[in-house]
């Protein structure tokens, strides 16, 4: 470009005359960009270099005292060895997990320096333009060099940054641009609020893995450039500001043109707004905005995205200086509007409830950055089960995750991640947190499906000053959107307490509203402690789970003067899909973060079915992990189907969604649905009728009540017949009742329609379906199901209670329950009693057992049965006595809560119960508290009641049956005994597998 330097030579020198012409012809205006992206870089560890006492420096940079820290060994030693070449996005973990030789847990973590490093050619002509490189992404630290000079420093980590390269690049020759990578610190867990140490400094929480985790491009312009675009959305949906931000390096201010045109995306030709304007670029920079108004432009809707493009041109009036670029975006507008005093979202002035899945950053195979493939398989499956938004939680999102949620129409929520910093910031952790909020929201302000910001997960703190600063530093950046300080209620107050009129808790604003609020958001998480879905989840129309505050009945109804956002239900998971991970491992080669652990942990599985007979009832790993899975999606569908009924929240946030590599959610890392995805379309539709039963497990000759509900999102109204048949274990139908039902329609997305409906009584045990449909004049509109699940616990099965027993029980709830069952009362166990041919051990004193146990494990060595219902862990320990009987190996029991995951294969002990699945809702007593299991040798052993977990190789016994010479021997860590003790409908269940140890013969 022509400086004034030049055009003085110009007129004295001839001779440069021609070179200087020379060059200007080459060096064209406008714009030239390369992608780095993808593959064709080197990796290499940097084993011996010197980081942990690092001084670390805050942007913005100075990089003349910034140390210059190049390659250990030197230059050519980086230039001439690579451990292995690799693709960005990356990161040392992904390529080289386990490089110490143990893949397993943690342990295969890098903890250093890594250089990444790539080739790249400018051309002659270019010369003379400003060359910049962008980095989208590093963990943690990055040093950039171009050909071995420091040109870029930045430690905030996991946001874009661009650096000046002019001054070493080559034109017309190769360029090595060398990245050096520091990792420094991080967890691989969901915790962002905790601090970590570098050195003398505090680093704001973030995930341990190393690279660079973001797309790399170079771009060449000239002094005076688009350096941004912002496309500022407006309360008409069909109306924009469009800012642009202009760098100008010339020294001196520049007149020119700028040309906005907005068209569709991927339609050139398809224009809906133009204008071109004069503008001023002062020395330094400067910005133009420009108002659109675009009255035949297509808005962009959830599931239904019509996307544009906004291109800027600017050329200064001399034509010396010319730059083109653009930015993606949609017409929409998002926010909170009231109705009848309700506070609801509205996106384009229509109601919208949020179904969200929320993730916390983690991928296969690199762990903390996607690949492409990834990511749309991500955004696929979101929609593909009925959510309709995706929460970034305590983790910033991904770019490329980001952008195709914009192109298939899913919602987004973000959270920086690291912003808490416990117990407090200092100084350096508040400059860092601020600058990564402040990259943010510049970063993603053009996203059409990021809707709502948020800072902090969980805060007990409130809010303060430096939290307000930085909140009023991303409305100036962005005030299009909503922002609130906090996810989660104050549990600092008592939840029953008269509410506060102002909590700082519920710090937020609202679109173009600067003022903060202090009421009017209610954000509230609950972590279920039961690993599923329980009948008194749902009691009554008046009574049932997140229709009050919590789960207890004192507390009083969720307000409706606020946004109700659940903002955090469930937090329990499943087992991972490990034979889709193994499958999809052998296509690629097993490399990844914590790939080889889930391949063991497969084979760990399969060795299991082939050891167990549970084959029988699942064919293969992947039918027992998708079996272990439906429990969670039947929980969430259920509590979805509430909140929606009730028709006064605003989200329920799903927790979670691939939360980490073996503990998982919804779905794994790969994005394999955890469960069968058809449980959550069901109760995602947006209109169906929801039947709700106040006890879907019932003894023989119970009875239920059932109310009935529609969900109504399609704008369904008018006069409807509601029709209900409930049809028994084998299909026939056994009742019937119509009633009148008049659809309000319009915003009121939940409805009740009928209630109290009283069902007669079930003499025949198994599967009962009560089904639904609304009908008008032209057909059936709607239609919903629900399930009654019978246990006889009165007829007797197999040989009977037959022979002599015994019981050891200082409750009596044993006898109690025999003497109403089957009418009888057992002695007490004595040890100089006659040979016997059942004993029940239920409660006793642990001292006992010493005393007892040899006279025990004669009469069952002599043929007797035992049912050791209590303390089995005690009874396992003392069969693997070498001198006492041994029987069985036992290394010890575990109690993994709502972690762990009770199944069931084919088994006579089975007898009139549910078999060959995970225990559900029919089974739902059993994991209402403690789920523990005996870890014990296969070797002859039969495995009633297995135990999984969501993060554990091993199969563990929930209920065992150990042969013994000519008798056996039962051990449960199932409540048994509460069942026994229940008088609740649900303990049919337990009562009838009770009965069955007693009264089945056992197989050969």
């Amino acid at each position: 470009m022509r400086s004034p330097l030049i055009v003085r030579k110009f007129f004295l020198l001839p001779l440069l005359m021609l070179v200087c012409c020379a060059t200007l012809a080459q060096a064209a205006p406008g714009r030239w960009e390369t992608d780095l992206t993808g593959s064709g870089w080197k990796l290499w560890l940097d084993r011996e270099a010197k980081w942990t006492g690092d001084d670390i420096y805050l942007p913005p940079v100075d990089l003349s005292g910034v140390p210059v820290n190049p390659p250990t060994g030197g230059w050519n030693r980086l230039e001439s060895t690579w451990d292995r070449e690799v693709e960005i996005p990356g990161t040392v973990e992904g390529y080289m997990w386990g490089h110490n030789g143990n893949p397993l847990g943690i342990a295969g973590d890098w903890r250093g320096v890594s250089w990444w490093t790539k080739s790249f050619r400018l051309n002659p002509e270019l010369k003379g333009k400003k060359v910049f490189i962008y980095i989208e992404s590093v963990n943690l630290r990055a040093e950039v060099f171009v050909n071995r000079k420091l040109v870029g420093y930045d430690v905030v980590g996991n946001t874009p940054f661009e650096v000046d390269a002019t001054d070493a690049v080559n034109f017309g020759g190769e360029n090595v641009l060398s990245i050096r990578v520091t990792d420094p610190l991080g967890n691989f867990d969901w915790n962002d609020n905790e601090m970590y140490r570098w050195g003398r400094h505090m680093i704001p929480g973030v995930h341990g893995f190393g690279g660079v985790t973001g797309r790399v491009r170079v771009r060449a312009v000239d002094d005076v450039r688009v350096d941004d675009i912002y496309v500022q959305n407006k309360p008409n949906p069909k109306e924009a500001e469009v800012f642009v931000t202009l760098g100008n390096s010339s020294g001196a201010a520049k007149k020119g043109k700028l040309t906005l045109v907005v068209h569709e995306w991927k339609n050139p030709a398809a224009v809906v707004f133009k204008k071109e304007v004069s503008a001023t670029v002062p020395a330094g920079g400067g910005q133009v905005a420009v108002k659109v108004r675009a009255p035949k432009a297509r808005l962009w809707e959830i599931k239904d995205p019509h996307l544009y493009v906004a291109k800027v041109t600017f050329t200064t009036g001399d034509k010396a200086a010319v730059d083109s670029t653009e930015k993606r975006f949609g017409f929409r507008f998002f926010t909170v509007g009231t109705k009848n005093g309700d506070p609801r979202f509205y996106l384009n002035g229509k109601r919208v409830f949020i179904f969200a899945a929320m993730t916390r950053g983690f991928w296969a195979i690199h762990g903390m950055c996607p690949t492409p493939e990834l990511a749309r398989r991500d955004v696929e499956m979101t929609l593909y089960m009925g959510f309709n938004m995706m929460l970034f939680h305590r983790a910033i999102g991904q770019n490329i995750v980001m952008e195709v949620c914009d192109e298939r129409g899913v919602l987004t929520y973000e959270e920086p991640g690291g912003y808490r910093c416990m117990p407090a910031p200092d100084e350096t952790a508040k400059i860092l947190r601020r600058e990564k909020l402040r990259r943010m929201v510049i970063r993603d302000r053009n996203y059409p499906s990021l809707v709502i910001y948020n800072l902090k997960n969980e805060a007990r703190e409130l809010p303060d000053g430096d939290d307000e600063a930085n909140m009023r530093m991303m409305y100036e950046l962005d005030p299009s959107r909503i922002c609130t300080y906090n996810s989660d209620r104050n549990r600092t107050i008592d939840a029953v307490a008269p509410r506060l009129e102002r909590d700082p808790i519920k710090l937020h604003y609202l679109p173009f509203d600067p003022a903060f609020r202090y009421f009017g958001w209610w954000d509230h998480h609950h972590w279920n402690p039961q690993a599923g879905y329980m009948d008194y989840y749902y009691r009554n129309p008046n009574y049932y789970l997140r229709y009050t505050i919590a789960d207890h009945d004192s507390l009083p109804r969720v307000p409706t003067d606020e946004i109700i956002f659940w903002g955090e239900e469930g937090a329990f998971g499943t087992p991972v899909r490990l034979q889709k991970i193994k499958e999809e491992a052998e296509r690629k080669g097993v490399e990844g973060w914590r790939e080889a652990e889930s391949i063991d942990w497969f084979r760990s599985y399969d060795r299991f079915l082939d050891e167990s007979g549970f084959r029988s009832s699942f064919p293969s790993v992947d039918a027992l992990t998708l079996a272990l899975g439906k429990n969670m999606h039947y929980f969430h569908g259920r509590i979805l189907e509430n909140i929606r009924m009730s028709n006064f929240a605003d989200a329920y946030n799903l927790n979670g969604w691939a939360s980490a590599a073996t503990h998982t959610d919804i779905v794994d890392i790969f994005r394999n649905p955890t469960g069968d995805p058809a449980i959550l379309q069901y109760y995602s539709q947006p209109l169906y009728v929801a039947v709700k039963l106040r006890a879907k497990v019932l003894p023989k000759g119970g009875r239920s009540i059932a109310d009935i509900y529609l969900i109504n999102e399609k704008g369904l109204k008018g006069s409807h017949t509601l029709e209900l048949a409930l049809a028994d274990p084998v299909g026939k139908t056994i009742f019937t009742k119509s009633l009148p039902a008049t659809v309000l329609g319009g915003e009121e997305f939940g409805q009740p329609l009928a209630a109290d409906i009283a069902l007669p009584g079930l003499d025949t045990p198994g599967y009962y379906t009560l089904s639904a449909r609304l009908s008008d004049a032209s057909g059936v509109k709607a239609s919903g199901h629900d399930e009654i699940f019978v246990a006889d616990c009165t007829t007797v099965s197999g040989q009977g209670l037959a022979g002599r027993g015994a019981v050891i029980d200082t409750t009596g709830a044993i006898n109690a329950f025999l003497q109403e069952a089957r009418g009888i009362t057992l002695p007490a166990f004595d040890p100089d009693g006659p040979d016997l041919d059942y004993i029940i051990v239920g409660p006793h004193n642990p001292r006992t057992l010493g005393t007892v146990y040899r006279a025990v494990m004669d009469r069952v060595s002599n043929g007797a049965r035992l049912v050791v219902l209590d303390q089995a862990d005690r009874w396992a320990q003392n069969m693997d006595g070498l001198y006492n009987f041994q029987s069985i190996q036992y290394w010890g029991s575990m109690s993994w809560g709502n972690s762990g995951r009770f199944f069931v294969g084919k088994s006579p002990f089975l007898t009139g119960l549910p078999v060959s699945q995970a225990m559900g809702w029919e089974y739902q007593n059993f994991y209402e508290d403690k789920v523990w299991g005996l870890h014990m040798s296969r070797v002859g052993t039969e495995v009633i009641v297995g135990l999984a977990a969501q993060h554990r190789g091993e199969i563990l016994n929930g209920l065992v049956r150990v042969p013994f010479a000519r008798g056996q021997v039962f051990l449960s860590t199932l409540e048994l005994l509460d069942e026994l003790r229940s008088e609740r409908p649900q303990s049919a269940v337990g009562k009838r597998l009770f009965l069955n140890l007693l009264e089945v013969m056992p197989g050969k």
